[in-house]
């Protein structure tokens, strides 16, 4: 009994997050309220972190002497920053082993989400460092440190300052551990609850980045890392990983590289004396190098960088090279803070939602083994690295180094290949939606009278399309394209079903008259029937443009819209970059609507060739009769036919995002009509009903059959009585 109650922290830890695992499968959903104890943790781990790390910093640097800080400062930094461009480029590169996921998906918003320029005066500059401490603008603050620690060198007396500031470190530090102390029932709260609650197809994304995660470490750890510095120093790639053995299998079971530091030097101390190669002042730098770059983001931080990677492709936000290189720069400084700051501040600086970094803490058990394995290899490697460069033994030779890069490359590419032809192999995607699509419903059952002729081929009477009217005659005639997805067509059921269909169910009720929906193909048509008065009212996406402005009355806008490409899946990245299209470009182009800035293509693109087709299925079933190369229409929409027709996709230029509006028409002389729908829609706004269709038919959420999460209390125990 005594020994359950001796254990070790770190098994402490792993037996609460078994346990969590456990209760989380046991209970499903009904122990999710555990996430706000999780995230009560969160915030307390938080708590004495920022000022330690200007503590930290100041405290170390500001202990050097001059001498010290003008030898050592330029030759740390060209290690560090070699070392550092090696792991970023280690780290980068193995991003590309998560597979393929190219899953046909609803529109979500994050698609057209314009990320805001950032403000790297007030990230960097800390001209109000009490603004950057209580906004966490933490490359600021890392700033400041590094300025304070600097100028603390040449000060006389700083020692006054230093030791009341060493206490209070070392107060800070014991705040930190007294709250480590309770990790387990932190750990616990967040697994069960992440348990509870993680979808299946989650988790098997899950396994994806532990096993790239896992795989990057070790990478990081046995082969480029010590092999870098065998390859640059006298020293031996045996030598190091045999030399500093114990301390890596110490690293790795406790999780903690903090307590090691002592020994590091030691072991370093080692290394140079059997090669013959310790002096008085290798010693020396030795000792003072560890602790300094202990304050430094090691490689063991810099791995949290796959997570981050692993947060954009779980999300599918597709991360170009600048947003790649921004986040390798800023990371590096957010990442002199602990992870419990760097990684929120940087998936919010990516615009990815924040909730993922309970993923990330929930598997933090598993990770944090390894990345204390790899950050203590390279403080030894950095270490002994930068003591060889001042003591003037660093070598350079061409083959060994051609020997490096060419294994590198090839262990590299060969794990990249290998994790991801697994994953290919094993991992069922859903590729296609299209049945869940067909199977969205309205909110009740779909219009009964729908008449597929029009009442009159003659013009009627404009007074039979006046509210007054309409209300009189008991119903309400609404011409519609049947092929308008996901604005108005057919379900598997054969239900006429949409966005639009489902907010006519809704004016419907509101006038308490009856539906009489009339189909058609051609936009002109359907336009021709609102001039003759033979339908009062025209849906399905309708844009308002310049085009028909003399002919109908737009009501005010329901939503905006965001114009695309729809193209062949081999050339979706052909299609993102409209800036390399120019005035000899030959492309034919589809068209249904008059869409924006279609008049600028004509005019400054003459050798493009836009042609109106009538329905969507005219591009799709083409057979080669006009060999489009593109259908211009929405993301919104798009994202809707790519699942109908999973050999397309939509492409568009981030970067030239263009919004327009739709809504509803009426006849031009109509004014009474279209004060009252106006009214309506904003009656509508305002209650928060479109935003909630919106939800349902535009991002998806009617085709998510979101089913109970399986547990062992509901899918076994109870099953069986």
């Amino acid at each position: 009994m005594r020994r359950l109650f001796n254990l070790s922290f770190s098994t402490q830890v792993f037996i609460a997050l078994c346990s969590g695992i456990f209760i989380g499968i046991f209970f499903g959903e009904k122990v999710a309220w555990l996430n706000m104890v999780g995230m009560a943790f969160i915030k307390l781990l938080q708590v004495a972190i920022i000022p330690y790390i200007v503590l930290s910093l100041v405290t170390g640097l500001g202990s050097l002497s001059y001498e010290q800080s003008r030898e050592i400062a330029k030759k740390f930094a060209i290690i560090l920053l070699t070392l550092w461009g090696l792991g970023l480029v280690t780290i980068f590169v193995m991003s590309l082993a998560f597979p393929v996921w190219d899953s046909k998906d609803f529109f979500s918003t994050n698609q057209i989400t314009t990320v805001p320029d950032i403000n790297y005066y007030d990230l960097y500059i800390p001209s109000n460092p009490f603004k950057s401490l209580s906004n966490n603008t933490v490359p600021a603050i890392v700033v400041f440190s590094l300025f304070l620690g600097v100028s603390l060198v040449n000060i006389k007396n700083k020692e006054q300052f230093l030791n009341p500031a060493r206490i209070l470190l070392e107060a800070l530090n014991k705040i930190t551990k007294s709250i480590v102390t309770y990790l387990p029932i932190g750990i616990f709260a967040i697994s069960a609850a992440s348990a509870g609650t993680l979808q299946p197809e989650d988790f098997e994304k899950l396994e994806i980045y532990f096993t790239v995660y896992i795989a990057t470490a070790l990478i990081l750890s046995f082969w480029v890392i010590p092999f870098f510095i065998s390859t640059i120093t006298p020293f031996k790639y045996a030598d190091i990983i045999q030399g500093c053995r114990n301390i890596l299998i110490t690293a790795f079971a406790s999780g903690n590289i903090f307590i090691l530091i002592p020994v590091m030097s030691e072991a370093c101390n080692d290394i140079f004396a059997k090669h013959n190669k310790n002096t008085a002042d290798t010693d020396k730098y030795n000792e003072i190098i560890i602790p300094i770059a202990y304050n430094f983001p090691a490689m063991g931080k810099l791995l949290s960088f796959t997570f981050l990677l692993f947060a954009a492709w779980f999300t599918n936000t597709e991360l170009n090279i600048f947003q790649q290189l921004s986040l390798a720069f800023n990371g590096i400084f957010s990442l002199f803070a602990n992870v419990h700051i760097s990684i929120p501040f940087l998936l919010n600086y990516l615009h990815l939602p924040s909730d993922l970094y309970q993923l990330y803490l929930s598997g933090d058990v598993l990770t944090k083994r390894f990345s204390s394995l790899t950050a203590a290899i390279f403080l030894i490697s950095f270490t002994l690295a930068t003591t060889a460069y001042l003591a003037g033994i660093i070598q350079f030779k061409l083959k060994k180094i051609l020997l490096f890069l060419g294994s590198c490359i090839l262990l590299i590419s060969l794990s990249i290949l290998g994790i991801q032809s697994f994953f290919n192999a094993v991992l069922e995607q859903d590729k296609d939606l299209s049945e869940k699509l067909k199977k969205m419903q309205v909110d009740w059952d779909a219009p009964k009278n729908i008449s597929y002729t029009l009442i009159s081929t003659e013009k009627t009477d404009q007074n039979t399309s006046t509210p007054d009217a309409i209300v009189k005659r008991g119903t309400l005639r609404i011409g519609y394209n049947p092929a308008r997805v996901p604005f108005s067509f057919y379900n598997s059921e054969h239900e006429l079903v949409g966005f639009d269909i489902e907010l006519m169910n809704h004016l419907s009720s509101s006038l308490g008259v009856t539906l009489e929906l009339i189909p058609f193909s051609k936009v002109r048509n359907l336009y021709q029937a609102l001039k003759y008065y033979q339908v009062d009212l025209v849906i399905s996406g309708v844009h308002i443009s310049s085009e028909y402005l003399s002919e109908v009355l737009y009501t005010q806008p329901i939503m905006d819209l965001t114009t695309a490409l729809i193209v062949k899946d081999y050339r979706k990245k052909e299609f993102s970059d409209y800036s390399r299209f120019d005035a000899t470009s030959h492309l034919k182009l589809a068209t249904l609507d008059q869409y924006p800035r279609l008049n600028y293509i004509k005019h400054n693109f003459p050798n493009i060739e836009i042609t109106k087709i009538s329905k969507p299925d005219d591009f799709f079933k083409d057979n080669h009769k006009h060999q489009f190369d593109a259908y211009i229409s929405s993301i919104e929409e798009g994202m809707t036919l790519v699942m109908l027709h999973p050999d397309y996709a939509v492409s568009y230029d981030p970067n030239k995002l263009h919004r327009f509006p739709i809504g509803y028409a009426v006849h031009k002389g109509n004014l009474e009509l279209q004060a009252m729908l106006n009214s309506w829609i904003d009656i509508q706004k305002s209650t928060g009903r479109i935003a909630k269709l919106y939800d349902y038919w535009i991002q998806g959420e009617g085709a998510k059959t979101k089913e109970p999460r399986w547990s062992i209390l509901e899918n076994v125990i109870k099953d069986t009585k």
